[in-house]
């Protein structure tokens, strides 16, 4: 597989994606469509990291996606449960997002912001938390709980100093997704981290093949522990980043913004989730395949 040449591609991309304040895919789905008839029974495992109990009583409706007084979530992977209508109609959903994303406010350290001057502030910090992935060495980059939580409190830690930076200490329900509890992520997360060391020892992007199966376990397993309060997608496409960068693998779009791709994308997810990871892989095998 052609390994990366030069960083000038995903420094565009990082730009791009970054100053957007258009509802993307994997911008991360805290605010994306999801499936109003996913099975409870999806919440399944990764092979090496045990199924966590659930707790149906804590973690449906009772906990807030996002910090009291900041309205719904703006940028994970999957919206907060029951709203924005029936996956069966993509088009109105998407028409919702985009009157909710125009209408709500949020309360932070700087003051109430809109929806769209909350995301140009997330941009900046977000650009520059990218280039120095770039500006550093791939061997440089370890990626552990400590770095997520350093790049969450860079992205967001000037408008929500009380939470940014720290795993959530609440038990949220996304969607129809249950996340752990709480005091399950920092365990889950050091199991992720370790697993993912694991794995690049191996050089996953030897293959079209393993590089998509590799790309495809981190981005589901990341956003299945939803380890933070809120802007999981954006850390989430972090992560995405550097390991992209760590293995030389050439860039590949990971938040499209059609709604069929967007579609697809979260259809994989939940299929993931029911311990099939076939759907994502072969959707990164797609996105690898469009870069040769």
């Amino acid at each position: 597989m052609r390994k990366l040449k030069g960083n000038q591609g995903a420094r565009k991309r990082a730009a791009s994606v970054a100053t957007s304040t258009e509802l993307r895919e994997n911008d991360g789905h805290e605010s994306e469509i999801e499936s109003a008839d996913r099975s409870g029974a999806s919440r399944g495992a990764s092979a090496t990291v045990a199924q966590p109990a659930q707790y149906p009583s804590e973690g449906s409706g009772g906990a807030s996606e996002s910090p009291a007084g900041a309205g719904e979530s703006v940028h994970g992977v999957r919206e907060p449960a029951g709203q924005y209508g029936s996956s069966q109609d993509p088009d109105a959903n998407s028409k919702s997002q985009s009157e909710l994303s125009s209408t709500r406010e949020f309360e932070t350290a700087e003051g109430r912001l809109s929806y769209s001057e909350l995301a140009e502030r997330l941009a900046v910090p977000l650009v520059a938390i990218y280039d120095e992935i770039l500006q550093a060495k791939p061997e440089q980059i370890v990626i552990d709980s400590e770095w997520l939580c350093v790049c969450h409190k860079r992205l967001a830690g000037h408008l929500f100093p009380d939470w940014a930076g720290r795993f959530r200490d609440v038990n949220v329900q996304v969607g129809a997704h249950l996340p752990p509890p709480y005091y399950e992520v920092p365990i889950h997360m050091r199991q992720f981290c370790d697993d993912m060391t694991e794995r690049l020892r191996h050089d996953p992007g030897t293959s079209v093949r393993s590089a998509a199966e590799f790309l495809a376990w981190a981005d589901w397993r990341f956003q299945w522990i939803h380890p933070f309060k809120d802007f999981n997608g954006r850390i989430g496409r972090v992560l995405l980043a550097a390991l992209l960068y760590k293995v030389g693998l050439p860039h590949v779009e990971t938040a499209p913004t059609d709604p069929a791709a967007r579609r697809r994308y979260l259809d994989a997810l939940h299929t993931a989730d029911a311990s099939d990871l076939e759907p994502l892989t072969g959707l990164w095998s797609h996105r690898f395949m469009e870069t040769l």
